[in-house]
């Protein structure tokens, strides 16, 4: 998985500026794919100089010209052959909060369970964006677009993150509560 396919995949549903992109994902992907725009806009240009994407030049009175990106036909199939390879195996994951944990021992049970606490209380407010802004975000898309089956991937994805997330805020309450009694 790279950018170059996560702003395929939204330029194919509408042209848009790199602004535009960036806060898109941040309302859809940014739990399981995101970026910065300093990492958007060198991509944008490598689409571009590869034949995948065209750049409209709006000029703007008092602002630099924006620039709108739009996918080709080049672009799209090579979205496509991406969307349809085949997935044969998982792709590693690296959390942070694990790793930490992982090497914590050493620690006073205090300290462990203060970073215990405070990863808890980031996973239910994340938990809190899923059935809430994620939510309303995805029924407005769906609703602007008239975008139906995207639409299922879409609501599926998010009920992922929702449900990963409760299954952690449930894992991080059961190690919570085996540190409080066992150290």
């Amino acid at each position: 998985m790279s950018l170059k396919h996560t702003l395929l995949g939204f330029l194919n549903l509408n042209s848009m500026t790199g602004y535009e992109l960036k806060k898109h994902m941040d309302k859809s992907t940014q739990f399981f794919w995101h970026a910065q725009l300093s990492q958007i806009y060198p991509t944008l240009k490598k689409l571009e100089q590869n034949g995948l994407v065209t750049i409209e030049i709006e000029p703007q009175d008092g602002k630099p010209d924006k620039k709108i990106y739009t996918i080709t036909k080049k672009g799209n199939d090579k979205l496509l052959a991406w969307l349809i390879k085949p997935i044969v195996q998982l792709t590693p994951t690296k959390d942070f909060i694990l790793l930490k944990l992982f090497f914590s021992g050493s620690l006073d049970k205090e300290i462990i369970l203060q970073h215990l606490q405070n990863v808890l209380a980031l996973q239910r407010q994340r938990l809190k964006q899923y059935q809430t802004h994620t939510k309303s975000y995805v029924e407005q898309i769906i609703s602007e677009t008239g975008l139906q089956t995207e639409g299922i991937m879409w609501g599926s994805v998010r009920q992922f993150g929702e449900e990963y997330t409760q299954m952690y805020i449930t894992w991080l309450e059961y190690t919570i509560k085996t540190v409080k009694e066992t150290l």
